[in-house]
């Protein structure tokens, strides 16, 4: 028996009203806020004004690709954002960069860089140009101070030649090097001149002190050479000098960097001399909930009973053939063969319209015309076959997969929910061997879903529960009923959770009380009215074609829902 939505007549004022707001913007879902901004240092990366970027001049760049879908990326991000802040000290050499590899416009940026995985991380030198292949400098990290390292190494060997301004020297002084020829290095444009031993600290100390432009830093490798300045060598660590070779006072200090910073920062302040102004070390809290139209939805949603709207299983197929294959460099083999697999389930079990259903025959039967495909060439059929047709995706806004802040659920969500669906399909259909829905998500996530944690632990959870072994279509829908809560269940709490969908074993009990044991106090499921639940709850007699946000086409299209 199907669920149908009674609203109060004044519920329908307010939400075709909203339905407007909505359409005047033209809101999709490509126009979500970015994770990161200048704010806390990071210039949004998108398309082909990154390439430009990274060709920039004197100016090393961390770049890191991302999917805003992706938990272990969401995760990361107040990381990330906390060591952006902190290193906006370096932005005389260095630029930040974030790239969702999850947004339309960073598709061939994505699959040029070769990004499988996200979160990645890469160093892009000055002058940067991408030939030959080359893709960056992996960091191989996620750990703030080992990131710092690396930069600190790759930005030593940095060409500054086209900076404008003091350019930072790396090099150590030479045995020849007189107090003279040392401030001409650097244009006589600084006061002090700041001389560092031993060279390991000093490097890392003309990073440090780029917010003082008054101070030009070099280093002494050989701690014998300070008697060229008139300082003893056996006693000298650290020593700032004037120009006309006299020494500044600083404090007795540790021997590290930070600890010479502090020194010196210390003297400069009291002398009257001001830094480049920084960030704060700790980014304002952000509240990044829905608001308007979306939160309309999301407490419409949560109000009521459906877990299955159209807009969602559109939005995930739209994501998979848009972006995850597009953004693929090269796929062949079993990846070619998981695609081909993929799209005939979505083929045989059509949630699209009757063009979508055109496209999706003439997309297999070039799949199977061909052995191998590059993403690119896929985007260009996938182009071409619907610039013949009508249009088969509305306003890309998802329903009951929105979340209720900027970057939770969405695309994850509605694969799942996408998933769970095909399963009672294919259980009512019987025209594939039972496991092949869940054989078909089981490649997808291993070949292009682009969230490196997701994707290794589903494969991982996949062999452990192993679903090459499900024997029947309900033994299938039940498969993936229990290892989406076993996602669950290790999600729960997590920080990339959103805070008014939390991650909980479903069915809840408030809304399948028959899917519990006979003991009010049991958590333990009864196998048999959970079947009976995902049965009713994703068929097709269920499906919401709610004009949420206002797909007209999506009535209009109600008919031939019901004769697939």
């Amino acid at each position: 028996m199907a669920w149908h939505f009674r609203l109060p007549c004044y519920t329908c004022i307010i939400l075709s009203l909203l339905m407007q707001e909505g359409h005047s913007r033209k809101r999709n879902d490509d126009e979500v806020e970015p994770l990161y901004s200048k704010a806390v240092n990071v210039h949004v990366g998108l398309g082909n004004n990154l390439e430009t970027s990274l060709a920039e001049p004197a100016m090393g760049k961390l770049v890191q690709f991302l999917n805003t879908y992706c938990g272990n990326c969401r995760r990361f991000a107040p990381t990330f954002k906390k060591m952006a802040v902190e290193l906006q000290k370096w932005s005389r050499v260095l630029r930040i960069y974030a790239v969702d590899c999850a947004h339309w416009d960073n598709v061939k940026l994505c699959r040029d860089f070769r990004i499988r995985f996200t979160p990645t991380l890469r160093y892009f030198p000055s002058k940067f140009q991408r030939s030959g292949g080359e893709t960056g400098t992996e960091i191989d990290s996620k750990i703030p101070r080992e990131i710092e390292k690396q930069l600190i190494e790759s930005l030593s060997q940095n060409d500054y030649s086209g900076s404008k301004g003091v350019k930072p020297n790396f090099d150590p002084i030479e045995p020849d090097d007189n107090l003279q020829e040392v401030y001409a290095q650097f244009d006589n444009q600084v006061t002090y001149i700041l001389l560092v031993h031993p060279a390991e600290i000093g490097t890392e100390t003309i990073l440090h002190m780029l917010p003082f432009p008054d101070v030009g830093v070099r280093i002494i490798k050989d701690a014998q050479m300070f008697a060229n300045f008139g300082l003893q060598p056996c006693r000298q660590k650290l020593a700032l000098l004037n120009r006309a070779g006299a020494v500044q006072p600083l404090r007795n200090v540790g021997q590290s960097s930070a600890a010479y910073v502090h020194s010196v920062a210390g003297f400069l302040q009291q002398n009257g001399h001001t830094r480049v102004p920084t960030l704060p070390t700790t980014p304002a809290p952000e509240n990044n909930l829905s608001q308007g139209y979306d939160a309309f939805i999301v407490d419409y949603v949560l109000s009521s009973k459906k877990v299955l709207f159209q807009a969602d299983l559109e939005q995930a197929i739209y994501q998979f053939l848009h972006v995850e294959i597009p953004r693929t460099p090269f796929i062949s083999g079993y990846r070619f063969k998981a695609l081909r697999h993929i799209i005939r389930l979505f083929r045989r079990f059509n949630v699209l319209s009757q063009d979508g259903r055109r496209m999706l025959n003439s997309l297999v039967k070039h799949l199977f015309e061909v052995d191998e495909i590059t993403g690119e060439e896929f985007r260009h059929v996938l182009d071409d076959l619907q610039t013949r047709l009508e249009p088969i995706f509305g306003d890309r806004q998802y329903v009951g997969c929105l979340g209720s802040t900027l970057h939770t659920r969405r695309f994850s969500c509605s694969l799942w929910t996408l998933f769970h669906y095909l399963t009672v399909l294919a259980a009512q259909r019987k025209v594939y061997p039972p496991s092949s829905v869940a054989i078909g998500l089981y490649g997808l996530a291993k070949y292009f879903y682009g969230c490196a944690d997701g994707s290794k632990h589903f494969m991982e959870m996949a062999k452990r529960r192993k679903i090459a072994q499900v024997t029947s279509h309900d033994e299938e829908i039940l498969w993936l009923w229990e290892a989406h809560n076993e996602v669950n269940e290790r999600l729960a709490g997590d920080s990339a959770e959103d805070p008014r969908f939390p991650k909980v074993q479903f069915p809840e009990r408030k809304h399948c009380p028959d899917c519990y044991g006979s003991d009010s106090d049991s958590d333990e499921f009864d196998r048999d009215e959970v079947l009976r639940y995902l049965k009713r709850v994703y068929d097709l007699d269920y499906l919401s074609l709610e004009r949420l946000p206002g797909g007209a086409r999506r009535d209009t299209n109600a008919n031939e829902h019901k004769s697939r």
